[in-house]
């Protein structure tokens, strides 16, 4: 599941997938309704964690149970990077990515984790549907193996992120996101 915010932290974009998955209608997760779907238990250290990944303008992975449209709760992992203006540096938001895990990955534990970038090819209900979110998902893959092995290219896989990033919000926007289900 792919997304994006603004400066703010404030959800701009949320794919078609989450809605599916959650259950919420569409624009629902944006601004901050995405905690919402998030276990109680767990909702108010992922929203501080975020916000204190905004505030350091980091990587960040959160772990977390996430409610699905039935009310049962799945274990996720939600990552994104940092968002930067081409050329300046500027930080606009984040790009980021959720996935499935399994209990036994994490250790059935909530965790935050800033300054940190993981990511994974999404499967099942968490992979993506639009030709957009398929390239935002393998970009974020790109540069998490890029990460301390190939940091020379980040700032192109940045670059690439920071476009894909506008392009998503923008047909958002237009209402027009659909229009890349492939």
């Amino acid at each position: 599941m792919i997304w994006t915010t603004d400066a703010l932290g404030q959800t701009t974009y949320m794919c078609q997938e989450w809605y599916a998955f959650t259950g919420q209608e569409p624009p629902a997760a944006l601004g901050g309704g995405w905690a919402k779907v998030i276990h109680p238990d767990e909702r108010e250290m992922m929203e501080d964690a975020f916000l204190k990944a905004c505030s350091l303008q980091s990587e960040f992975v959160l772990h977390y149970r996430l409610r699905r449209h039935d009310g049962t709760y799945v274990w996720v992992s939600d990552s994104a990077a940092p968002s930067r203006l081409p050329g300046c540096g500027t930080f606009i938001g984040y790009l980021g990515m959720i996935r499935s895990l399994e209990p036994a990955q994490i250790g059935l534990i909530a965790r935050a984790e800033l300054q940190k970038f993981r990511a994974a090819p999404a499967v099942g209900e968490f992979a993506p549907m639009s030709k957009l979110d398929v390239l935002a998902d393998h970009l974020l893959m790109a540069r998490a193996t890029a990460l301390g092995v190939a940091d020379e290219l980040l700032p192109v896989i940045d670059s690439l992120l920071f476009d894909v990033g506008t392009r998503l919000v923008r047909g958002l926007q237009h209402g027009d996101a659909s229009s890349n289900i492939h």
